[in-house]
């Protein structure tokens, strides 16, 4: 989300906040407000959720160390409850693939994000941000956002390739190992025994 100059209709800034760890400020100094509503001017959700400006310092938000086992994020939006506003749709940049929008535990929709581009991090490797957008059915003073990372899915992939990978390598070892062994029985005068790796040849053959 980009930092702008908010509606001056507005009487107080909604409170963000994340299950995740986040710089002191830094969700709120990136939260961008516009009216709706009768006389309202049109919001231009493309413009916001554009790439970030060159040198634009992006959110990072962290996993708590005891919490682990939760993939998922969460952003609690809530409006002032004597201030008169109330969110009737959201809007995220982020490097989440998809978002999920709650009423407190009622579900209300999920969008889709769609590749926006790819940046660096403060380490150097390329993150892919991705634009989510949902309207509400009815507006709300407070909401529940669960943004959905892949990165999870990916590990668990990569693990498994990678157990696979290492039980083929062992089996080609010890297969080897095996072959050089009746090798040198042979040498002594012992029969080698005939070896079938499972993989045809070129001709058809084994």
């Amino acid at each position: 989300m980009e930092a702008g100059t908010e509606d001056p209709g507005l009487t107080r800034r909604p409170t963000l906040a994340s299950s995740w760890d986040a710089p002191c400020g830094a969700l709120t100094q990136n939260l961008f407000l516009s009216r709706g509503g009768l006389g309202a001017g049109e919001f231009d959700w493309e413009e916001l959720l554009a790439p970030p400006a060159q040198g634009q310092e992006l959110v990072n938000l962290k996993r708590i160390l005891n919490n682990q086992d939760e993939n998922p994020c969460f952003l609690y939006l809530a409006c002032d409850p004597n201030g008169g506003e109330e969110i009737d749709s959201i809007g995220v940049l982020s490097s989440a693939r998809n978002m999920e929008v709650y009423l407190g535990e009622e579900y209300c929709g999920t969008s889709r994000g769609k590749t926006v581009c790819t940046v660096l991090d403060n380490s150097g490797h390329e993150i892919i941000l991705y634009k989510k957008y949902l309207k509400l059915e009815s507006s709300t003073q407070a909401c529940k956002v669960k943004m959905e990372l892949m990165e999870k899915n990916l590990t668990d992939y990569i693990d498994q390739r990678i157990s696979k990978l290492q039980e083929h390598i062992d089996d080609k070892l010890a297969l080897l190992v095996d072959l050089l062994q009746n090798s040198n029985s042979l040498s002594s005068g012992m029969p080698l025994r005939q070896y079938d790796s499972g993989e045809r040849l070129s001709n058809g053959e084994r």
